[in-house]
């Protein structure tokens, strides 16, 4: 018994350590921390994911998970977004580290990870015996560092899904044979609950792999409608258990559906529906070493690398006449319908969602790896390989290699990683070799040739590793503490000089210098518990995008908003009171006209629409409403044309803009790209802090009363000057706006980040005002005037207002994330659902 618990101590030791040691040389190879002074700050990871564990980290240290963000741009529901990347147990890890090192936490999150599926499709492997087959090493490391992993380890919300997948196939091949489901029930809840995404994705694999195990039970002459018949008990089993799993998943599938749709991604394009193919040949070299890298992450074929051996044991398996024909159709059946998911567009679209994805395209490709690996192993137990089957399978495989590369390198763009043919080649015929001696061999060459296959195996996958992430362009970690550091120093200065509620507009990123792509600092907000209107994610509300965009605010998807185009109006109505900008090496702070999280306004907001590409008459009438006057704020001008001129095949032209009303003036540049133009006011070249290829209000400079500004525009194509919106704020009549409204301003007396709670008093001067609230609006916000529940209205296309009652005003606000509540019920009323039918079942069998 002791000799059985350490032979299971060291095979599930060593399956979790050797991927451990070939993750550690990939790392090494990159110099990532401790090897050296990169980390993982690229892509989403350095953009999205950190931040968002960041603000994780955040909450979990004040024993707390809010629904509610203050910092998800104006602020927003946070459900949507922490189910898709934030429930993963291994972040909890990420506790033990500052924020100043939570990239070089996170590379440690993957590793273990990654590792932590090396052990789990070990698991699944042993089943496969009725003894511990050390073979399986080689097999369960080759599902670690697969082609998927080596492409997207960095995506370490999709990781989880790996890690359970062997164990929901183990759950439901219980559940079909000695009709137990809860392994299967268990493990697919908690896929969908750490990553939704990747869970639908499983839930779909879990019916093919139900159907593939029906198929393998028919027998010679039995019809289908027979087969059905017989294992009709069985598929109702699997129904009623994975409608158990949807019901105790709806805790987080509920509230992120309902937040997901009031994204930008809610739209279906019916072009995604079309039967037609995603790839040709080409896709043959994703079985080789390096079949993609990381400038092609958001382009690219399948990644089905898994290793020269498992490919040629997986292809092997369906000519071994050991194993049974029903076992290779049903097998058969399960590689068809992946292959069919990659190719066919219609398939592609249902199994991501119903929607083609942004970049990292193929995401259930791990599924498909998993399939081969478990073939290959099985392939790998059967004794007495036929040898004539496995030179066959060598050529074929060979020649199916090559027709790909050909294919690749007589298209337009050869992948770079494909270059290496001696590599290639090397790689191909070693395990070849070995691939042929593997059974083969005399007894005591066995363990040689075993060492032998290990050894090129891994190499094997290193070197892919290392190819498909040369191309990465990591941050530098030393850079990134220390400009960490003196991030926090500025915020906290802020939040030590003014305690009332403010958003800060940051435009000296200082973390930019610790990164290799540019780097806008879109999340800081998250990373640094502030309050901006900047924003960068999936779960970004489509609503107030569309609002902000109308009120000429920079965006340049549905999944960013930056508060590039803020004006004075805009930091009035959205609480911007300071700008941070880089001059000099400093940040300088510049602080702007608010009046904290709300104040009264005039009824007649509500009735104010906006209107597309006019973001002056917008601001101008809104401002109107709020205080109740049919003067403009904004004199627009007409803009005067001085000379256009025409020089190398672009467009000069010099213009005029009379100077009549002292205060800030601003263009707008409607249907532009602003990256195409280049812009000098009196002769002085006007940038923006950021690359803006759509339009965005510009700030020109205070204009004075007979000193006209002089705007020089060039462009690579020919403009319509009565485009141009030049506006100027008239600053006295503002500075009046600004005090009549500040005699009625929201006193907040608590407001908890931490759950969406505010509180506050305000003194309402007439009836019939609104509170407005420099809030978005949602559903989920519910509140309460002097104790008596009031409904919460929408103004401004989506902020947040709500009825006053003439006097002293007592505010509550809390909010209640759409759809926690419902899914909370349903999961607690399925678990109980669950609890009672498994003791029935028990009762029953007693019987």
């Amino acid at each position: 018994m002791q000799t059985k618990y350490k032979q299971a101590l060291s095979y599930y030791g060593l399956s979790f350590g050797l991927p451990l040691v070939l993750v550690l040389i990939g790392f090494a190879m990159m110099g990532l921390v401790p090897f050296g002074n990169h980390n993982l700050l690229f892509s989403d990871l350095g953009t999205q994911y950190m931040p968002f564990l960041a603000e994780f980290k955040r909450q979990m240290a004040h024993f707390n998970f809010s629904a509610y963000s203050f910092s998800l741009s104006l602020g927003g529901n946070l459900v949507p977004l922490a189910a898709y990347y934030l429930i993963s147990p291994f972040n909890l890890l990420l506790l033990l580290g500052s924020n100043s090192q939570l990239p070089v936490m996170i590379s440690y999150v993957i590793a273990l990870k990654i590792c932590t599926m090396g052990v789990t499709m070990n698991y699944f492997l042993r089943t496969r015996t009725t003894s511990y087959h050390y073979s399986a090493l080689i097999f369960s490391t080759a599902y670690s560092l697969c082609g998927f992993v080596a492409m997207n380890f960095y995506n370490l919300m999709w990781l989880d899904a790996l890690i359970l997948v062997p164990l929901i196939v183990i759950g439901l091949e219980r559940l079909f044979s000695v009709k137990k489901p809860t392994l299967y029930i268990v493990t697919l809840t908690v896929s969908i609950l750490t990553n939704y995404y990747l869970g639908y994705m499983t839930c779909l694999f879990a019916v093919l792999y139900m159907i593939s195990l029906v198929i393998k039970q028919r027998q010679p002459q039995q019809t289908w409608l027979q087969l059905m018949k017989q294992q009709a008990r069985v598929i109702w089993q699997f129904i009623w258990s994975s409608l158990i799993v949807g019901g105790l998943s709806a805790i987080i599938l509920v509230p992120a559906l309902l937040g997901m749709l009031k994204t930008g991604k809610k739209t279906i394009a019916m072009t995604s529906f079309y039967p037609t193919p995603q790839f040709g040949w080409e896709v043959l070299t994703q079985f080789q070493v390096g079949g993609s890298h990381y400038t092609q992450r958001l382009t690219h074929e399948p990644t089905l690398f898994v290793g020269t051996l498992v490919l040629l044991f997986a292809v092997l398996y369906f000519t071994l006449p050991q194993i049974r024909k029903q076992a290779k159709y049903a097998n058969g059946f399960l590689v068809l319908s992946l292959a069919l998911s990659f190719w066919v567009t219609t398939f592609n679209t249902v199994w991501h969602m119903f929607q083609q994805p942004e970049g990292f395209p193929y995401r259930n490709a791990y599924l498909f790896s998993f399939v081969l690996i478990k073939l290959a192993y099985e392939a790998s137990l059967v004794r007495g390989q036929n040898k004539r089957a496995k030179v066959r399978t060598i050529i074929l495989i060979g020649g199916l290699l090559v027709m790909g590369q050909l294919k690749l390198h007589s298209s337009q763009y050869p992948q770079i990683a494909q270059q290496s043919w001696l590599l290639l080649s090397g790689y191909t015929i070693f395990l070849g070799l070995l691939f042929y001696y593997w059974g083969q061999a005399r007894q005591r060459y066995q363990k040689l040739v075993m060492i032998s296959v290990a050894l090129v195996s891994f190499s094997e996958l290193v070197t892919n590793f290392q190819l498909m992430t040369q191309k990465m362009p990591l941050g530098y970690q030393k850079q990134y503490a220390q400009q960490y550091q003196r991030q926090a120093s500025v915020y906290k200065h802020l939040s030590q000089a003014d305690h009332d509620f403010y958003r800060v507009n940051n435009q000296s990123i200082l973390l930019k210098s610790a990164y290799r792509e540019p780097y806008y600092g879109y999340n800081d907000a998250l990373l640094f518990g502030q309050y901006t209107l900047n924003n960068y994610s999936s779960t970004l509300d489509e609503q107030m995008r569309s609002m902000l965009v109308d009120l000429g605010f920079y965006s340049k998807n549905v999944r960013r908003i930056n508060g590039v185009g803020h004006a004075a109006i805009t930091d009035l109505l959205f609480a911007n009171r300071y700008d941070l900008q880089q001059k000099k090496g400093q940040t300088i702070i510049q602080r702007h006209q608010t009046l904290g999280l709300g104040f009264a306004v005039n009824a007649d907001l509500a009735d104010v629409t906006l209107k597309k590409h006019r973001p002056f008459d917008n601001q101008d009438r809104l401002l109107q409403a709020m205080v109740n006057t049919d003067k403009p704020f904004y004199k627009i001008h007409q803009v005067d044309t001085v000379r256009e001129e025409v020089k190398a095949q672009r467009y000069c032209y010099t213009l005029e803009v009379p100077s009549d009303t002292k205060g800030p003036t601003y263009l707008y540049l409607p249907h532009q790209d602003l990256t195409q133009i280049k812009l000098w006011v009196n002769g002085r070249k006007k940038k923006t802090p950021i690359k803006v290829n759509s339009a965005a209000i510009i700030p020109l400079e205070d204009s004075h009363r007979g000193q006209p500004l002089r705007l020089t525009v060039i462009s690579p194509k020919r403009q319509k000057i009565s485009h141009f919106q030049v506006a100027t704020l008239n600053q006295k009549r503002f500075d009046q706006a600004i005090r009549q409204l500040s005699h009625q301003k929201l006193m907040t007396t608590a407001l908890w980040r931490d759950n969406g709670h505010v509180e506050g008093r305000i003194d309402s001067q007439s009836a019939g005002q609104l509170l407005y609230l420099s809030l978005p609006y949602d559903a989920g916000w519910h509140a309460k005037i002097n104790h008596h529940t009031v409904k919460p209205k929408k103004v401004m296309a989506n902020m947040l207002a709500l009825p006053l009652k003439k006097g002293t005003n007592d505010v509550q606000l809390r909010y209640y994330a759409p759809g926690l509540l419902i899914g909370q019920i349903i999961s607690l009323v399925t678990l109980c659902i669950w609890g009672l039918v498994a003791n029935w079942q028990k009762i029953v069998i007693k019987r």
